[in-house]
């Protein structure tokens, strides 16, 4: 998750900030002949003037500094069998004028536009298909400005090969996989936690990750929970490093001491149900802070079987163990982390859902576009405004992405609350809550009627301690509402 509270100002700084590269992750670049081929704009031979306009540890994000149609992105592919492929580019431009997208392979060149009122990022489809042979071949993309138009600066973050067929047929086991997201509606709004091995409690040192888990307040943060009015919350498991606050053999297997013997989820759901609030759960793949995880689990490894493998295990093993308790899934840096892999997605989708089909699952882009099509919900993260991602949602409509990038997927959005994510600072109480119960009943208005769920993140000492304050504004917020009605 990216540590902002603004989504404007988050991309201004994404533009500007120098990371560590992440190089670490080296592609195959073999067209896969039943599945999206992802390639990466970062992975490409650049041209002059094209860089990484922000890099990190376990992310692959984009390149920027796209303003000559002189400047080109090349691949080196290789096929096992000569096939047509359709073609998708993913493009941002900082300003509105019209763009020509083209991409060359195999003697062919396909052409598409990216129109002068599409705003912030966009999946945009080339007309045709081109031929791959077998064996090696050369993909090139270009970007100019159309007749007319002036001068550019844009953004690419992959290009995306997959044959007819494959896309149809990917498209339609998405759409049957989909869960019913009217409970998640209903509830009207969650709080989040980023409950982690990083907490930090109200005074003094921090516990064991284990003894932390085994110590936990769950009567009384479930009653804290309630007065917030919230119907769901959403818990994370792992984040920086990678830890799970119930015991599970999966885990261990893969790195042992990274688990727990109280399972802290299980006493979460049941305290949390007889309140009538359901839980969700965050989980990270894993994050260059935890060196000894990243080797564990594989994650570096160009071939991703043992990786996604590991992944599969750990969630299918879970949600098998939880059932219907457990409601959903919000996995982080879908676009930046899952998304360069070229996932299996639909494998994914099916080991989150296992035990309860109806499990709802988000793979969060941040600000691109959507890594799959195989998920329910559209995270929403810094989404303040409740017509949502690029204002596409109607107010008295039915919650879902009618177009773009996210079509199809019920919206939601992911707010900090206080001052951070996680409340990591020693010797120190959480800050106050960013608005007053006036400010937030006005926002919780908002949303309801474009049917967008907004997720309050609300900082939590180690103990399972919320922060007094926010409760009291979150519960004085939703009677501001119910007078209202």
């Amino acid at each position: 998750m990216i540590m902002r509270s603004h989504l404007i100002l988050a991309f201004i700084l994404f533009l500007s900030v120098d990371r560590v590269s992440a190089a670490g992750f080296v592609p195959d670049f073999k067209l896969k002949p039943d599945d999206y081929t992802v390639l990466m704009a970062v992975d490409a031979k650049l041209s002059a003037g094209l860089a990484p306009g922000m890099t990190g540890g376990h992310g692959k994000f984009f390149i920027q500094g796209w303003q000559r149609p002189d400047q080109q992105a090349d691949w080196k592919i290789t096929a096992e069998e000569a096939a047509d492929y359709t073609v998708q580019v993913l493009v941002n431009r900082n300003s509105n004028q019209e763009l020509r997208l083209e991409v060359t392979a195999a003697g062919k060149t396909l052409t598409g536009t990216l129109p002068p009122d599409a705003r912030r990022w966009q999946r945009i489809a080339l007309p045709g298909t081109i031929s791959f042979p077998s064996g090696e071949s050369s993909v090139t993309l270009r970007l100019a400005p159309a007749a007319g138009s002036s001068g550019f600066d844009a953004q690419v973050h992959a290009v995306e090969l997959v044959r007819p067929a494959v896309r149809n047929s990917l498209h339609q086991k998405a759409l049957a996989l989909r869960a019913n997201t009217t409970w998640f509606q209903q509830a009207r709004y969650g709080v989040m936690m980023h409950w982690t091995q990083q907490s930090m409690p109200r005074q003094g040192d921090p516990k064991p990750y284990a003894q932390a888990v085994a110590d936990f307040n769950v009567e009384g943060f479930a009653d804290q929970v309630r007065q917030t009015g919230a119907g769901f919350v959403l818990l994370t498991t792992s984040h920086a490093m990678l830890y799970f606050p119930a015991p599970l053999a999966s885990l261990e297997k893969i790195l042992p001491g990274r688990t727990s013997q109280r399972d802290l989820v299980a006493d979460l759901a049941a305290a949390l149900g007889k309140r009538g609030i359901k839980l969700m759960l965050y989980y990270h793949l894993g994050a260059s802070d935890d060196g000894e995880w990243l080797k564990a689990s594989g994650f570096w490894e160009t071939d991703t079987s043992r990786c996604f493998g590991n992944w599969q295990a750990i969630i299918s093993e879970a949600g098998e163990r939880y059932q219907d308790k457990l409601a959903g899934w919000w996995f982080d840096d879908g676009s930046t982390s899952y998304y360069y892999r070229s996932a299996p997605w639909e494998k994914l989708d099916r080991a989150a859902k296992a035990g309860f089909s109806q499990r709802l699952v988000a793979f969060n882009p941040w600000v691109l576009n959507s890594p799959t099509e195989f998920q329910d919900f559209f995270t929403g993260e810094g989404f303040e405004d409740p017509r949502g991602y690029n204002e596409l949602l109607v107010r008295g409509g039915n919650g879902r992405y009618p177009s773009g990038t996210h079509q199809g997927l019920q919206a939601s959005a992911c707010l900090i609350t206080e001052g951070d994510w996680v409340h990591n600072r020693k010797d120190t109480a959480i800050g106050n809550p960013r608005w007053n119960p006036e400010q937030l009943a006005g926002m919780l208005k908002g949303f309801s009627e474009y049917r967008s769920v907004p997720i309050f993140n609300l900082e939590i000492y180690q103990e399972g301690t919320l922060s007094p304050a926010t409760v009291d504004m979150l519960h004085a917020a939703q009677e501001l509402v119910k007078g209202r009605k």
